[in-house]
């Protein structure tokens, strides 16, 4: 086997030890230069994730408190609380959210139930026209201000306002339809209300009681199958009156 020359390993050794010293001196020089502005940055993002951290607690901790305030107002306001209504008021002027959005619902359903109509239906219209609100609550909006105002609206008016909204799948189909089925029968047109009363009558996602009465109304107009026409009598008044829920109907 052939010997390495003499000298190669202390060579070798004192290479790498001069090659360690300039790293060395090269990194002392990197941080000399830098350093300052890195313990910055990381300082900076630690001070950064503290405070998100920190207002995602807080808001976690604010919407509990603004929930246990607007509940406590609603239960206010059933019981005839005049300190109530001057928490809706907060609500519905301030910059909650959704709460704000539910205390201007909450008012306007109110002026239903003190018989001002005008109000209610300014209301109404207001929230249908406030493009910050979620689609869903804007059409909620506009399918209640036609409740509000259905006795005076002409039947033909009411289909051009609903029948976009009442289209199966959509929100608040079960509401809208109703109306607009009811619309179709007083323009005369019972041939289109009872297609609607049937789909409506099939919808799972409505709630029960408006799907009985559809169904009645449905078979009342022969829009059903034999098997399933109902015995109960239907109803007088299939729309029902005026309110503000955000409830899937």
């Amino acid at each position: 086997m052939a010997r390495e020359p003499s000298g190669t390993a202390p060579e070798d050794a004192f290479i790498r030890e001069v090659d360690e010293e300039v790293r060395k001196d090269q990194l002392a020089g990197f941080w000399n230069r830098f350093g300052r502005w890195i313990v910055i940055v990381v300082g900076g993002g630690l001070v950064a994730l503290a405070g998100f951290l920190w207002w995602r607690e807080d808001q976690v901790r604010k919407i509990g408190v603004l929930s246990e305030e607007y509940s406590t107002a609603q239960q206010g306001l059933e019981l005839g609380n005049a300190k109530a209504v001057e928490e809706i008021e907060r609500f519905a002027t301030g910059n909650y959210g959704g709460y704000t959005a539910l205390a201007r619902f909450t008012q306007a359903s109110r002026a239903v139930e003190n018989g001002d109509n005008a109000a209610a239906l300014a209301a109404y219209q207001a929230l249908a026209a406030d493009k910050k609100l979620p689609q869903p609550l804007r059409d909620l909006a506009s399918i209640t201000a036609v409740r509000v105002e259905f006795d005076t609206l002409a039947p033909a008016e009411i289909v051009n306002r609903l029948k976009p909204l009442a289209q199966p799948g959509a929100p608040w189909f079960g509401v809208a339809g109703e109306m607009l089925a009811v619309a179709y029968i007083n323009e005369g047109k019972p041939e289109l209300a009872g297609p609607i009363f049937s789909a409506i009558s099939s919808d799972e996602t409505i709630a029960p009681s408006l799907r009985q009465r559809a169904q009645q109304l449905a078979a009342s107009l022969g829009s059903l199958p034999d098997a399933e026409v109902p015995d109960a009598e239907v109803p007088a008044d299939p729309v029902p009156a005026p309110v503000a829920t955000t409830g899937k109907n």
